[in-house]
This record gives structure tokens, sequence and C-alpha cells, in this order.
């Protein structure tokens, strides 16, 4: 895999292209690289999942805020802003529970004798 994808570059489409024009051009590019209307194009299923991966990528807003801030390298992304906007005390709680010492998981006891019987 290319660890610099462009997913400008695959969808031919401007970086400040609107998202009627990223949809409009993954249209006209899927038709184009369709497994199933490309079957003698040994490469068609690849790039029609590197144009689907793009699409994805760009038309969610905040998936493109983080695309266009990091590129496709993921160790480039800006996690600071994902803690205030998703609860903040909730995720750290959910760390104090994992990583606590006293909520280890108790040992289970067995089933008072007979009561299976």
């Amino acid at each position: 895999m290319d660890k610099n994808k462009n997913y400008y570059k695959i969808l031919e489409v401007e970086q400040d292209a609107t998202e009627e024009e990223i949809k409009l051009a993954y249209r006209r590019l899927a038709k184009k690289y369709h497994p199933d209307l490309n079957k003698s194009d040994p490469k068609a299923k690849e790039k029609f999942i590197m144009l689907h991966e793009a699409y994805n990528t760009l038309i969610d807003p905040e998936r493109r805020k983080i695309y266009d801030q990091a590129g496709y390298n993921p160790r480039n992304i800006d996690l600071s802003d994902l803690f205030w906007r998703n609860n903040y005390m909730r995720f750290r709680d959910i760390l104090r529970q994992i990583y606590s010492t006293n909520n280890r998981i108790p040992k289970v006891k067995p089933p008072p004798e007979g009561m299976y019987t």
C-alpha cells in the first residue's frame, strides 16, 4: 500500500472541492473502474477500492478535516480535540476503570453445595 496516498488526486478533484463535486467525481470514476464493468483490466478492482476509500474520507467533514491536517499518515493526527468534543470525563473514567488496581476482576466463587442437585 502507498503510504502517501493523495485522495484528491485519486478522485481527480481540487483540495477546495465541494461535497457535490466530490460526489460527481466519485460516480464518474466508480463507473469507469467498477470491476464488473472492467473485467479485462486486472487492476480495476484495486483502483475501485482506492476510489471508495478516498470518497469515504473526503465526503465526511470530520474525516476530511483530519485528512487535511495529517494526510494519510495516522501518526500526524492531533487527537487533543477529540477529548474535548467527546466528553473528556467519560473517557477518563473508562481509563480509570481499566487501569485501576481496585477494580480487578473478582475471583469466581463456586456455587453453594447442593444448589444444582
